[in-house]
Order: C-alpha cells, then sequence, then structure tokens
C-alpha cells in the first residue's frame, strides 16, 4: 500500500472510530488523496493506479459498512465525487526555455523587482497563466501570436480581446488578479502506454508519461458524480450538465438550508426524488486567426442548465 493509501485508510477510520463514535452527524466530509496522488506519479490505468482506485472503493465500502452498524444506512445521503479527470502527458513543454529562446523575457520567479513587459509564467499542470508586468499589450499581443503558432497550445483567453483568442469572462476566471493570458494545452483522444484513453501536453512540471489534468480536454473535464440515498432517485442516469459547483447547493438544499448570499452552481433537483430536469442547452463558440504561414484555430463548447454554465471541453490547433 503507498503511503497516500496508508493516511486515506487512517483518515477513514478517524471518521468511522472518532468522529462517528457517539452516532452519525448532520452533515459529514471525508476527503481521500487517492488515485490522484499515485496517477500523478504514474499515469491512468497504471497498476498502481488502479490499486489506488480499489483503496478508495474499500474506502467507501468501510463507511457505507459503519452507517449500516448504526442503522443510518436509509436515512443518509451518500455523495461520491470527483474533482476533474486525468489524462496522460505525452509531451513535457519547457515554456520557460521556448519563451526565452523566442526572446520574451520570461521567469518562473523574480529575483528582483519586476520589471514592466516581463512574463511570469504560473504553470498549473494542463494549464498555464501569463502575467505581464504592466499589462504591457504589445507584448501580449505577441506572445498571443506566438502561442498561437505552435504544436502544442489548445485554447487560449485573454483579458484584453484579442484575435482568435476567447475573454477570460468567457472562462468565468474574470478577475483584477487574473492573469493577462491563459493558455490550456492541447489534447489528443490517443491511448496512453497502459491503453487509457487522453493524452495532453503539459508544463514543465511532470514527464512525459506520467498523469496529469487541468486542460480542457473532455478526459480532464469530466468526472465522477454518484449521489444515493433518501432525497436522491434510484438507478437514474441523468445526462443534464452538471458540475462540482452544484454539489455544495445540493447539500445545503437537502439539509434544508437557505444560503445567506447569492451561491455559484444550482441545486441537482433533476437527481432528486420528485423532482426536475430544468432547461439546458449547448452552444459551441470559436475563435481563428491567419497568419502568412497559416491558421489558428480554436474552440469551446459550454452547457447551460437554467443560469448555470458549464465548461464542457475546448481545443485547438495551427493549420499550416
Amino acid at each position: 500500500m503507498t503511503r497516500a493509501a496508508d493516511r486515506d485508510a487512517w483518515t477513514t477510520k478517524a471518521l468511522i472510530d472518532f468522529l462517528w463514535r457517539d452516532g452519525i452527524p448532520v452533515f459529514s466530509l471525508l476527503w481521500l488523496s487517492e488515485p490522484d496522488d499515485t496517477e500523478h506519479k504514474t499515469a491512468p490505468g497504471a497498476p498502481p493506479a488502479l490499486a489506488a482506485i480499489k483503496s478508495s472503493d474499500e474506502n467507501l465500502a468501510r463507511v457505507l459498512s459503519a452507517l449500516d452498524k448504526q442503522n443510518a444506512r436509509s436515512t443518509t445521503d451518500v455523495i461520491v465525487v470527483s474533482d476533474h479527470g486525468f489524462s496522460t502527458i505525452s509531451r513535457e513543454i519547457e515554456l520557460p526555455k521556448i519563451l526565452k529562446q523566442a526572446g520574451f523575457d520570461a521567469v518562473t520567479e523574480f529575483s528582483e523587482e519586476p520589471k514592466p513587459g516581463q512574463i511570469m509564467l504560473a504553470g498549473n499542470g494542463g494549464t498555464v497563466l501569463f502575467y505581464v508586468i504592466g499589462h504591457d499589450a504589445a507584448v501580449a499581443r505577441r506572445l498571443v501570436d506566438f502561442l498561437q503558432q505552435t504544436d502544442f497550445a489548445g485554447v487560449i483567453f485573454t483579458r484584453e480581446p484579442m484575435e482568435g483568442t476567447f475573454s477570460l469572462e468567457q472562462a468565468k476566471i474574470d478577475d483584477p488578479h487574473a492573469a493577462d493570458v491563459v493558455m490550456a494545452f492541447r489534447g489528443t483522444e490517443d491511448r496512453n502506454q497502459f491503453g487509457v484513453l487522453g493524452m495532453i501536453d503539459a508544463d514543465w512540471q511532470r514527464a512525459a508519461g506520467k498523469g496529469t489534468h487541468a486542460t480542457l480536454s473532455r478526459f480532464d473535464m469530466r468526472n465522477t458524480l454518484i449521489a444515493a440515498g433518501p432525497d436522491f432517485a434510484s438507478g437514474l442516469t441523468s445526462a443534464v450538465p452538471s458540475g462540482n459547483v452544484d454539489v455544495a447547493p445540493t447539500i445545503m438544499a437537502v439539509l434544508g438550508i437557505k444560503p445567506a448570499l447569492t451561491m455559484d452552481g444550482r441545486v441537482l433537483s433533476e437527481a432528486m426524488k420528485n423532482g426536475h430536469s430544468p432547461i439546458s442547452g449547448v452552444q459551441t463558440i470559436e475563435a481563428s486567426k491567419k497568419f502568412p504561414n497559416g491558421t489558428w484555430r480554436q474552440h469551446l463548447t459550454i452547457s447551460r442548465t437554467g443560469e448555470t454554465v458549464y465548461l464542457d471541453e475546448g481545443n485547438g490547433g495551427f493549420d499550416r
């Protein structure tokens, strides 16, 4: 058993044997680090990753058994959710080195006072944030032009409107402190060394062949959500668009708690007993830019259920 699996087993035991010793509280949250920890170190489908999934299954079984022993299984809702999907890294892209070779003053940390026009890179696996010091529009435009002609860029978002990009607002990341440029790496439906679908380029912090996430690939964006218990319909598989942002509002609705403030997300009414399916729809937006040597094209598929918006998947590429 891995150290992460050991930690998860200890945490599960602490929940069941200590926190639940005198009865099941109104709300409990159990966070497990597997299979995320191991899939980053190996890859989706690797034998250790499959063992990590099995360890989480076993911890869930312990939780359900504990509910049975306290005669609380039939009166307790159980929600199992993952925070993201997973892909395998096909190439490790050394963006700091690549940008410096292209003439950009790009850094991953500052050793002295930042200079106007410098670019701070913040890698996040499948996505990189670019902070242009002083919000220099010319530098940001030159950076975007460069990225659009590479073989690794997937979808690009920008603070200021630029040809061939989407706005930060369209990604729901528009904020005074947000990056000037955000790039999700390109993904494919190729299989990894273990036959699992989903390959992506990724930043310089993990090697090719290992697992990571945070692109707009559907293998990263789609994840697990299972709910069972007295408040949920039995045997239902719903195709209504939803996301992790909906978990908190749903739990609050089950507990009869009215939010003091407006929350993101919605109640998953379509999954509830005697619930209803809200109106939903899907659209795909596109952006492109022509260069002398080819054309950059990117797309983003967006779902909407009621007033809640979800990013489904996106990708792009440069056609020479």
